[in-house]
């Protein structure tokens, strides 16, 4: 089962100091001192201040396998050469014992 941790008391901070300075009700005091940025190194161009451009890309994962009468996680785990830990976290199964002959699952790539 993959599980995502509650936000850290250090993120939770980040985030309202972040929702703090974009308000426009709150005074500089609450949200701390200010930075002076000195100058910028010499030979820095225009070019290497502009921000790098983020690329990202998605796939989209199907189920690839579909269950059948008297499969089991370490079988189908055999099977694929991965670990039941993996496919039963990739699944959300919340327990490993209880397929359903007909259910789709996604298997992960092989360790």
């Amino acid at each position: 089962m993959i599980s995502r941790p509650d936000p850290s008391p250090a993120l939770l901070a980040v985030n309202q100091a972040e929702s703090a300075a974009t308000s426009t009700t709150l005074n500089a005091a609450a949200i701390g001192p200010s930075v002076q940025l000195g100058p910028l190194p010499s030979g820095l161009g225009s070019s290497e201040l502009r921000p790098r451009e983020i690329q990202a890309s998605v796939k989209v994962i199907e189920p690839n396998y579909t269950i059948e009468a008297g499969d089991t996680l370490v079988r189908i785990a055999d099977r694929f050469n991965t670990k039941p830990e993996r496919i039963q976290a990739l699944n959300n199964l919340a327990d490993p014992r209880a397929l359903r002959i007909g259910a789709k699952l996604v298997i992960p790539p092989p360790f």
